[in-house]
């Protein structure tokens, strides 16, 4: 009995009685692009053609034609009949703002991304509104609206955007009960300076053995084109012992100048410093891209860098969803004798995803490398690893190599832009120096808090490596205030 139901339903809905679209038939003007798109309405259910219908109205929404319609009947013998109802087309005007931006009005035109005279687009009307969120300048205080210029087919695109304290001065101070050291960080960093969108960040790093300070300062749209002009340099000092003899005028192999002894025993402290200026150009591709060349120079090289990004996320502070992935190719030249030239390649990649409530996840993957792998490097032409922008369980900076690689899992749990609370753990590996040789594998885990108030806010991390007992981690306390 069970099975004639089974065979009854079956033949019901795929019988004459089903309504499906058979043919589809076009009233007024129509394009060979509007056939192809309608054409996955054929053979579906007699509903099914208002998903298309409402994909080729989008397209022309964002031709420019905002009042586009895609009207559709079924006729007899179920025939759907379609007519487009395109309307006027418009073109941007210059963007407003409403609210007290603290920012100039060209200014904020440009930050938009819109650009005037070109056809309405109401998906680019919504990225703008997320790139205005991500840059952190601004609070969306209403809705963004459109208004119809009467004289010409223009639209006005008014956003509410108010000025928000995005910028910070933050102080880290971290403890490795395992080695009992203690480390210090400050970061200063301005933001839209007097609402003209130039950007100023320092930062400062101290430890036992490793001192660290870089800057960057960023001049947007010079000669009123699209690409800014970014100065930024860097200072490194790090301290280590190497063998007595190990060292060739400075410089040296990156394995002949490791943390390691020579076999008598007999070793020297060292002190390795180096200065690094660059200035270049960079520019927004879009809503999301940039991309950024850099010629640079220290005292024993020149070099040039290629540096791209796409970043897609929700909002400046705490994000809960989105995309952020960074690249840069960096080629060394016009090195010493006995140093080689050498491409640094690295890239990072880093998503949240939404979970349920306040539950979010955070995927994160970073890898660079050093090629020819066996060039003769001396040890700050390595990479610097070790803290909370790779491997959270080691102290920061505590690690060179030449290649290196980690991915990230962490749950989060947010409550708005007011408290954080998370878990990670990070596999990775990395490539030792000599006298070692392969690769090493790298664990980190532990947990990271962050609560907001008003503009001030406390964090607090602990994390722990593979290998270290449970009570050896590094312990970090952060305060933020923003201004």
């Amino acid at each position: 009995m069970l099975y004639i139901l089974l065979l009854a339903a079956f033949a019901f809905a795929k019988g004459e009685g089903a309504c499906t679209v058979d043919s589809i038939a076009w009233k007024g003007e129509h394009t060979a692009f509007d056939e192809t798109l309608m054409k996955g309405a054929l053979g579906q259910p007699c509903d099914a053609w208002k998903a298309a219908a409402a994909k080729l109205t989008r397209y022309y929404e964002d031709q420019g034609f905002i009042a586009a319609r895609v009207r559709g009947e079924l006729r007899e013998r179920n025939v759907l009949e379609i007519e487009i109802q395109r309307g006027a087309g418009y073109v941007w005007a210059p963007p407003e703002n409403l609210d007290s931006s603290g920012t100039k009005r060209e200014v904020f035109a440009k930050l938009s991304g819109i650009e005037a005279g070109e056809a309405v687009s109401l998906t680019d009307l919504e990225r703008s509104e997320r790139r205005l969120s991500r840059i952190g300048y601004y609070n969306r205080t209403a809705p963004t609206r459109l208004f119809r210029d009467p004289a010409r087919n223009r639209i006005v695109p008014v956003f509410s955007m108010r000025k928000a304290n995005v910028s910070e001065a933050e102080g880290v101070l971290t403890y490795s009960s395992e080695d009992n050291v203690w480390e210090g960080k400050l970061d200063v960093n301005l933001y839209n300076i007097a609402g003209t969108a130039r950007d100023l960040q320092l930062e400062g790093f101290t430890g036992e053995n490793t001192r660290h300070l870089s800057g960057s300062y960023k001049e947007p749209w010079i000669l009123g084109t699209a690409w800014n002009v970014v100065v930024r340099g860097n200072f490194d000092e790090e301290t280590l012992d190497a063998p007595a003899d190990g060292m060739n005028g400075g410089t040296a192999d990156a394995g002949d100048i490791a943390d390691v002894a020579d076999t008598s025993g007999a070793t020297q402290e060292t002190v390795e410093r180096v200065i690094v200026g660059e200035a270049g150009i960079t520019r927004d591709i879009g809503f999301d891209f940039s991309i950024g060349v850099f010629f640079g120079i220290s005292e024993d090289d020149k070099h040039t860098s290629f540096e791209m990004s796409y970043v897609s996320l929700d909002r400046f502070v705490l994000p809960r969803s989105g995309w952020r992935m960074d690249a840069s190719a960096t080629w060394k030249m016009a090195r010493p004798d006995s140093l080689d030239n050498y491409l640094a390649a690295k890239a990072n990649v880093m998503a949240y995803y939404p979970l349920y409530g306040n539950f979010i996840a955070r995927f994160a993957g970073m890898a660079g490398g050093i090629f020819p792998s066996g060039a003769t490097l001396r040890r700050t032409d390595l990479f610097a690893l070790g803290g909370p922008g790779d491997f959270k369980g080691m102290q920061y900076r505590m690690l060179r190599s030449r290649a290196y690689g980690l991915s990230e899992f962490a749950l989060l749990w947010q409550d708005g832009y007011d408290l954080s609370i998370e878990a990670f753990y990070q596999p990775g590996l990395y490539r030792r120096l000599a006298p070692g040789h392969g690769w090493a594998r790298e664990q980190g885990y532990g947990i990271g808090f962050t609560q907001y108030r008003n503009n001030w806010s406390v964090n607090l991390y602990y994390a722990l490596r593979n290998g270290c007992d449970y009570l050896d981690g590094i312990i970090g306390f952060g305060v933020k205030t923003l201004f």
